[in-house]
């Protein structure tokens, strides 16, 4: 790195002490970081993080932070610029229980405090070098290394994640060039998202027909579809790019339809019903199919459940 690897680099500091703050800043300033957002409490983090940023950390007790759900809110692009940016959770040593809780959030790294600002400066350092690949689920996303799931571990997506941080600090790209990196990183952590969703849909389309025997109410019934309408259509709007684009969403918005007027039904889906789903959800795999031959069916079968649905 140069004699001022962090110039250009932007960070905001959430921390409820506004003396952290002066510290940090101490520290990197002649590390060439000039460009820091001190935030006090969870509105001005939040208004800070919506603007382009390279780095958070940020205090897992500040004030009105759900921390939590601001991480994956960062990482699913609902707040922000960048769901690949760096975050480093500070949690109070002391508090065992919330540190187990925080490290399978979607952070990059956790630092118990107080905090000494050249181990900051040694964690940002090797964050810098090397980023572990995104795990993607519906629900979650961020490090592949935290062991903590959300109940759905076989519906889990893998994504190599830019470093925009390397190319910010070693290779030193200009903010046009990380703004590519990032719609390039997107592409691929949309389609994540699209797969997991798709694994989620299978399996509760097997679910919906496994309820069809045995002592299942229409109740049951109606909470798969309601999830399955539900996951298609975060499908449908996450998908934007790849091969597939033309016939996933198309899939997605079939399924939501089918499973919504199931749902509404006064009895359980028919077979028919359980039928079409089945073969959009094996549709939607095939979407993501290299082989052009096996995708070519699916605008078929889309035909099949629009007649379904126009002639119900």
């Amino acid at each position: 790195m140069t004699a001022e690897p962090y110039k250009g680099v932007r960070l905001v500091l959430g921390d409820r002490d506004p003396a952290f703050g002066k510290i940090v800043s101490s520290a990197l300033f002649p590390l060439g970081l000039l460009d820091i957002a001190v935030c006090l409490d969870a509105k001005s983090l939040r208004q800070a993080v919506a603007a382009t940023v390279d780095i958070i950390v940020c205090d897992t007790s500040l004030p009105g932070l759900d921390f939590r759900a601001f991480v994956q809110d960062v990482r699913h692009g609902r707040i922000g610029q960048n769901p690949f940016v760096v975050i480093i959770a500070n949690v109070n040593s002391t508090d065992e229980a919330k540190a187990a809780g925080i490290s399978g959030c979607g952070i990059d790294e956790m630092i118990a405090k107080p905090i000494h600002p050249l181990l900051l400066v040694r964690r940002i350092n090797i964050l810098a070098k090397d980023r572990n690949p995104f795990v993607v689920t519906p629900g979650y996303v961020g490090p592949s290394r935290r062991a903590e799931r959300r109940n759905d571990g076989s519906d889990d997506s893998l994504v190599a994640v830019p470093n925009t941080l390397r190319a910010k600090m070693v290779e030193k790209k200009d903010d046009r060039a990380i703004s590519g990196i990032v719609a390039d990183g997107l592409t691929s952590l949309n389609k994540g998202k699209a797969v997991s969703g798709i694994k989620v849909i299978a399996r509760l389309t097997r679910r919906l027909d496994s309820l069809q025997e045995g002592n299942a109410t229409i109740e049951d019934s109606r909470r798969v579809l309601n999830g399955l309408a539900r996951m298609a259509n975060e499908v449908a709007a996450q998908h934007r790019s790849g091969e597939s684009a033309n016939h996933v969403p198309p899939i997605a918005e079939r399924i939501a339809r089918l499973s919504i007027r199931a749902e509404s039904a006064a009895a359980r889906p028919s077979r028919i019903e359980i039928d079409l789903l089945t073969k959009l959800s094996d549709a939607a795999m095939v979407a993501f199919s290299a082989e052009p031959r096996a995708s070519g069916a699916v605008p078929e079968i889309v035909a099949m459940v629009d007649g379904y649905l126009a002639g119900a």
